[in-house]
């Protein structure tokens, strides 16, 4: 038995997903958070609907993970589809987290072109949402692709093993 690692398509596919669930999760608990201290500052200082803020919150996640999701569709399906799995888990976790980061601004973008149906403003992308919005989609990427690699690098695992028991 060779030491590459195969792994089926479906389940590199599954595990993408879970990547993009657990980058989904983590912009939930960034949102969620932050709303938790801008509810506490608005009760504070007697301002605002404080009770409205968790709410739209979540409303504006469900956008971000709609979003994500096209992303996910448009680039990350096709990363975890075409790249080898064993090129990514020989990689450091530095390195992880450098080649993690790329493909959510890339999403992001493709998204945008989409949405826009060609007709992109690049204006959109010096203002502080664009510049807010392409960070949150690095957040979401990082994880996504660090938990996609690790799901591989536990398949890896399970494989040697089966090969030594094997041997």
């Amino acid at each position: 038995m060779n030491a590459n690692l195969t792994v089926h398509p479906m389940r590199r596919v599954a595990y993408a997903f879970v990547g993009l669930l657990a980058g989904d999760a983590i912009l939930f608990l960034y949102f969620l958070g932050n709303a938790f201290r801008a509810r506490s500052v608005a009760l504070a200082a007697h301002v605002g609907e404080p009770a409205s803020l968790i709410p739209t919150a979540i409303e504006i996640f469900v956008i971000y993970a709609v979003i994500s999701f096209v992303g996910w569709l448009l680039v990350g399906l096709p990363v975890a589809l075409f790249f080898r799995p064993h090129s990514f888990v020989r990689l450091s976790w530095p390195l992880r987290v450098l080649i993690g980061a790329v493909p959510g601004p890339l999403a992001l973008f493709t998204t945008l072109l989409l949405l826009s149906r060609g007709h992109v403003s690049f204006r959109i992308l010096t203002t502080e949402f664009g510049l807010w919005a392409y960070s949150l989609s690095i957040l979401i990427s990082i994880v996504a692709f660090v938990v996609y690699v690790a799901l591989l690098g536990k398949e890896r695992a399970a494989a040697f093993s089966a090969i030594t028991f094997i041997a």
